[in-house]
């Protein structure tokens, strides 16, 4: 709205006001409505013409996210505990705690790193 059309309403009384806020509400549900029905309607053609039944059909043929291929598969460890052979790390993730530690205390992470 611009300060011309705005000034008509300066004369309206608070009552007024909400009244006409509660129909255009209603006035813009009424449009958006249309509005989806239009475009819901395009999007059906559109999947029509690339050959789906729908729009439905369409979206079920996308498949969806793409899992990792290397998903769930244990990396070697990279890393070892000098003073505790059993912990290691393979360098991914967060640092674990053994090597903050290690690190803070002024040793040097690359004399944990296992030979290759």
């Amino acid at each position: 709205m611009n300060a011309a059309s705005i000034s008509e309403f300066e004369d309206k009384s608070l009552e007024e006001l909400v009244s006409l806020s509660t129909d255009l509400d209603s006035l813009i549900k009424k449009k958006r409505k249309q509005e989806t029905k239009l475009v819901r309607a395009k999007m059906d053609e559109l999947a029509k013409a690339a050959g789906f039944e729908s729009v439905n059909d369409f979206m079920a043929n996308q498949g969806g996210r793409q899992t990792r291929s290397d998903k769930g598969v244990k990396l070697p460890p990279k890393y070892r505990n000098p003073q505790n052979h059993d912990e290691t790390w393979s360098g991914k993730g967060p640092t674990p705690k053994w090597l903050r530690e290690y690190v803070n205390g002024g040793g040097d992470k690359e004399s944990c790193r296992i030979p290759s």
